[in-house]
């Protein structure tokens, strides 16, 4: 699947979309993106636009668009060189209307009325994370969170990153076209647990299946789907507890009409030192290739945390291709490039695996061990995407 980048557009008045709907319209015939998606795509740049130029108001902004037909990111840039009557001015519309200094727009804000330092970084995720861990004993927290989830943008996104270097600003907005995330992160779930969090060698897991079960009362769904949703969370636990490195996990869940999901959010540091350290051990107990099908998604995650240079160096040193089955289910990545991140999923993985199997032994073996996996035959879908030095996690699972 190619990865495509559209032309890059200078618009000066946000009014006027025209050459953006050609731009846009060229980059989804080129990219296959169906038209469902296609819609979605549109609907998010237009309101990435409206935002974006209700800060910038009197700057020319550059848009052009990147991805495939599996996921999409929208580029904005523009020269942060705001005056002190510029900045002043943005200040009156973050405070005209009360409780907006916890809002979303509010935040967005932030972002330009500071004198711009040399390097400042900020994402939607990020974001999310803080407020849903603070939200239950603070009141401007709850409030930011439900002022977030009235946002159109924030809720069509995937993700929002800006980052600011000297006078430029460069906003990068997210949007994956998975199946499985055409509700669950499109829409507002009916319910949303708290969250619990899971430490690296500090896992106790009879206390951790008791707050998970606690969290799935919270969902009220049926017996049999909270049975379904343990044995999804024990594997998943069971995952973790096999990574390398350390690393500090906060995961919670939602129910929507017909959908449930677990999701996490770990920060860890894993080192090409930790990963050499682990493929040795396996070497000694004659375990080099990952046998089960959580322990691939795991293999994911560790090498989506080292750079491409690293995972190739280490390759190379040992002699086989650590990213091989990995690599079936990755559907956003750029060679060579160490900030793009790595998004993969169960589906991807699936069909990947089918097409192989016809033509290799290996492949089909891997399919029969897909098929025998509780994960693989309860989830709808698996999400992973890692950036950096974060890792998030969806398990995506239909109700009965």
């Amino acid at each position: 699947m190619s990865y495509l980048t559209s032309r890059h557009v200078e618009i000066g008045d946000v009014s006027d979309f025209h050459e953006v709907y050609q731009t846009m319209d060229k980059f989804i015939a080129d990219s296959f993106i169906k038209k469902r998606d296609a819609l979605r795509l549109r609907l998010l740049t237009e309101e990435v636009l409206r935002l974006a130029k209700s800060i910038l108001v009197e700057e020319a902004v550059t848009l052009w668009l990147e991805g495939n037909s599996r996921v999409a990111y929208i580029n904005l840039t523009a020269d942060n060189d705001l005056d002190a009557n510029q900045r002043a001015k943005l200040m009156s519309i973050s405070s005209a209307s009360e409780g907006s200094k916890v809002g979303f727009f509010d935040k967005l804000l932030s972002m330009f009325i500071a004198n711009p330092p040399t390097e400042k970084r900020w994402s939607l995720k990020d974001y999310q994370e803080e407020l849903l861990q603070k939200r239950a004993d603070d009141k401007y927290s709850q409030e930011a969170w439900e002022d977030l989830e009235r946002s159109l943008v924030a809720n069509l996104a995937d993700d929002i990153e800006i980052s600011i270097k000297f006078d430029k600003i460069h906003m990068k907005v997210t949007k994956d076209f998975s199946e499985a995330l055409c509700t669950v992160g499109s829409r507002v779930p009916q319910v949303v647990t708290d969250y619990m969090f899971i430490t690296s060698g500090n896992i106790n897991m009879e206390k951790a299946a008791d707050r998970a079960e606690e969290l799935i009362e919270d969902l009220g769904i049926g017996k049999k789907d909270e049975l379904h949703m343990k044995l999804l969370f024990e594997e998943t636990v069971g995952m973790l507890q096999a990574m390398v490195g350390e690393y500090h996990v906060a995961l919670y869940m939602e129910r929507y009409k017909n959908e449930a999901c677990i999701k996490l959010t770990a920060k860890t540091e894993m080192d090409a030192d930790k990963k050499k350290h682990l493929i040795e051990v396996s070497k000694r107990h004659n375990n080099m290739f990952v046998k089960g099908f959580m322990d691939k998604v795991r293999e994911v995650i560790e090498n989506g945390l080292l750079n491409y240079d690293n995972v190739m160096k280490l390759e190379q040193q040992y002699g086989f291709n650590m990213v091989d089955y990995g690599s079936m289910g990755i559907y956003s990545h750029v060679e060579g490039m160490a900030d793009s991140g790595v998004m993969w999923s169960l589906a991807e993985y699936r069909q990947a695996l089918k097409d192989a199997s016809e033509t290799s032994e290996a492949a089909e073996c891997a399919w029969d061990e897909l098929e025998k996996s509780i994960v693989a035959s309860l989830a709808k879908d698996v999400l992973v995407g890692v950036k950096g030095n974060r890792v998030d996690m969806t398990l995506v699972y239909d109700l009965e």
